[in-house]
């Protein structure tokens, strides 16, 4: 018997655009391009496991009007760990982005060289009842061991329970390093 390859086979580019899409829609990737985040694609992303200090840490840009464009925020530290390089899954852990703790439900990386984006699906938590579902991608490359020219961004894509806690649906920010480098850490 000889195996043949069916026309209907998805492809490991069409795999991995299922499970981005399944994190974060087009839309609303598309909002967070607008603001200018760059996305690294590809099928073949370095590895990013690690722990990283993100600091100084400061809005790039908003489509939320009272957020003002340069303005610092908490140190962030990023934990990424787990990355499969045969589909695409990585799991991700924050602080800061969002919450004090941000836990990725679900994770997946592209990227090709030096160069990578991580999309993430977090529900942070406002009170026992009040919650919404976040957008978090972080891009960058990875240089001797760190991150260099880090950027991130958080957009709002389910506020059903939000309770008027959270931005709004759609409602997005993009963060850089401004150093344009992550110190690494040994514990997260």
């Amino acid at each position: 018997f000889m195996a043949c390859k069916k026309d209907d086979d998805p492809t490991i580019e069409q795999l991995q655009q299922d499970k981005i899409e399944d994190i974060i829609s087009a839309q609303f990737l598309d909002s967070l391009r607008n603001l200018g985040l760059i996305i690294h694609e590809g099928t073949t992303p370095p590895n990013v496991n690690g722990i990283y200090r993100i600091t100084p840490f400061i809005l790039k840009a908003s489509n939320i009007p009272t957020d003002v464009v340069g303005k610092a925020f908490l140190d962030a530290d990023l934990k990424l760990f787990n990355q499969n390089f045969s589909n695409f899954e990585i799991q991700l852990l924050g602080k800061n982005f969002l919450n004090t703790r941000d836990t990725s439900v679900v994770t997946a990386i592209s990227g090709s060289g030096n160069k990578f984006t991580v999309y993430g699906k977090v529900k942070s938590n406002a009170t026992d009842i009040d919650f919404a579902y976040f957008g978090l991608v972080v891009s960058g490359e990875i240089e001797n061991g760190t991150i260099i020219n880090l950027e991130s961004g958080i957009i709002n894509i389910d506020d059903s329970n939000g309770g008027g806690f959270f931005i709004k649906e759609g409602e997005a920010r993009i963060a850089v390093e401004s150093d344009k480098i992550s110190e690494v850490l040994d514990t997260f």
